[in-house]
């Protein structure tokens, strides 16, 4: 007998098997969206991408704006873990820190391009992706305004300098990047590493003149 009582099959749980079917759902889209772009995804075909029946697309997604979405969620989050692990592991002072993040952070979204351009080319193409790539932002003007106050040793207190200037190099950086992608700016990446970094690490330099304006 292969099957369980407690839903164990082939040593595999319920939950676990779930989890491997959502895993291929994902692997799938991710092939699709960032070769084919985001009107090639259907629940037919990342279905048959990923050899899952239909019926288990929904045990996962409630539909393709859900999938789309998670899968966004995923490539943002997995670069911005990359830059906050290097921030904290990097030796030195606040520069040679905010340059490991710059780093790996778009070493993360950039090192395959299907990943690249689900977030950036691709969000532009659903409202709900655009909100996901907001929302991704957001967590990196907050992860830039937390390392910010750490690195600079800078009281809590009025964060209305940090906050802009955190969005000023967030928005900034990542319309770079998307200009970068389309082949814009035709320099290596490694120059466009420099470049950001050398945004970052100029804008963090003016914060107490900032500072000082907005109080």
């Amino acid at each position: 007998m292969t099957r369980a009582f407690n839903g164990t099959y082939r040593g595999t749980s319920t939950d676990e098997r779930r989890e491997q079917r959502r895993r291929r759902l994902l692997d799938a889209a991710l092939e699709i969206v960032g070769t084919q772009g985001l009107a090639a995804l259907t629940v037919r075909g990342v279905c048959e991408q990923a050899k899952v029946g239909p019926r288990f697309f929904y045990e996962s997604f409630t539909d393709l704006d859900a999938l789309a979405a998670a899968l966004l969620d995923e490539v943002q989050g997995e670069a911005l873990e990359r830059a906050r692990t290097a921030i904290v592991d990097t030796p030195g002072g606040p520069e040679e820190k905010l340059r490991a993040g710059v780093a790996a952070l778009i070493i993360g979204v950039t090192d395959d391009p299907r990943r690249a351009n689900i977030a950036f080319a691709q969000a532009y193409g659903s409202e709900a992706l655009m909100r996901r790539r907001f929302e991704g932002m957001r967590q990196v003007a907050q992860l830039l305004m937390e390392q910010t106050r750490v690195l600079l040793n800078r009281p809590e207190g009025d964060d209305t300098a940090l906050t802009a200037l955190a969005q000023l190099i967030t928005g900034g950086a990542a319309e770079l990047i998307l200009v970068w992608l389309d082949g814009g700016l035709k320099v290596e990446r490694p120059v466009l590493i420099d470049i950001v970094a050398d945004y970052v690490v100029a804008m963090v330099d003016r914060l107490p003149g900032m500072t000082e304006k907005l109080t």
